[in-house]
């Protein structure tokens, strides 16, 4: 974003001299006969679908909501753009099914969060849950005898995630951080996360602002959710993408982004992304239990996150004491 504070541009360069520390590490753990070069080639594709949910989980926190229903938004297209293919509907139509379910349902989640008046995180957490019902019941009635999982073998139908990951992540970047530095938008996104009321002052409406973000989410959201879904051969309704919400909010706040709106940047999601895909690639070569990875990983999300909302609260009694 524009205007960066000093807290945040010590952040952004913390995380870039972090990855590059994680990746010097890998180097030296890696086993006879393994490539660096291809660690750094998977990274895109393996990042990928977290750095564009990511970017869209920005915007919309920067406003002060959450959408913790993302990854069983993602299951839903998967389910859909699977039972196309389970129909032998064209690839290029399961990717638009895919894209637009996935842009849809973050669309209406803001329209929920809006109309209802009741707080992001209460109307996507019910989302979770709810959507992932949806995904199993669209399997049940649109395949035959469904078995708990599609199989998509055909590579015709894995262009997006298998062949062009890379490609669709750097375009999307591009746009994605030639936007937030040029467009208007984002900037009503950060002046509604610091102050609802000045927002109304100055003439502007919160409520659109706020659909603004989970539209704009939504976009980013679809096209993370189409390399996901595109990436594996079994789409399981009921197990896809667990704990896609906390992986892509971690990656958020550990770029910097404040948990409770008003500040953040892009960059910063991107970096934080591949600063957490670095380190557990780190345990993997390091040779640490694949429990154990799960526990640190998960410890160092929640440690991050905890501590932010700690140094967001102190700064805030901090500010109503002077």
């Amino acid at each position: 974003m524009r205007g960066l504070s000093k807290p945040l541009k010590y952040r952004l360069l913390f995380l870039f001299v972090g990855n590059g520390l994680l990746l010097l590490l890998i180097s030296v753990f890696l086993r006879e006969g393994a490539s660096f070069t291809q660690v750094l080639s998977q990274a895109g594709p393996d990042c990928a679908p977290i750095i564009l949910a990511g970017l869209g989980m920005t915007g919309i926190i920067l406003t002060g909501g959450i959408d913790l229903s993302i990854g069983s938004v993602i299951a839903v297209a998967g389910t859909v753009f699977g039972c196309l293919v389970y129909w032998e509907v064209p690839p290029l139509l399961c990717y638009l099914a895919c894209g637009l379910t996935a842009w849809g349902l973050s669309t209406l989640n803001g329209a929920l969060v809006r109309k209802l008046r009741l707080p992001a995180i209460i109307v996507t957490l019910a989302g979770l849950a709810f959507y992932r019902g949806v995904a199993l019941m669209i399997a049940d009635v649109a395949v035959p005898d469904f078995g708990g999982n599609l199989s998509v073998q055909d590579d015709a139908y894995h262009g997006p995630g298998k062949f062009h990951a890379n490609s669709i992540l750097l375009a999307t970047l591009v746009m994605a951080l030639v936007w937030e530095a040029f467009a208007e938008t984002p900037r009503r996104w950060l002046a509604l996360g610091n102050s609802p009321e000045a927002c109304r002052l100055q003439g502007l409406a919160p409520g659109r602002i706020l659909q603004s973000a989970f539209t704009v989410g939504g976009i980013l959201l679809a096209v993370g959710a189409l390399i996901e879904v595109t990436q594996v051969q079994t789409i399981e309704p009921a197990r896809m993408t667990r704990g896609f919400e906390l992986r892509v909010v971690g990656a958020v706040v550990l770029g910097g982004t404040n948990i409770f709106g008003g500040e953040g940047s892009f960059a910063g999601t991107v970096l934080g992304a591949f600063f957490l895909y670095f380190a557990q690639q780190l345990l993997i070569y390091a040779q640490v239990s694949p429990y154990l990875q799960e526990v640190l990983i998960g410890g160092a999300i929640l440690l991050v996150i905890g501590a932010d909302c700690t140094l967001n609260r102190r700064a805030k009694m901090l500010a109503e004491l002077r």
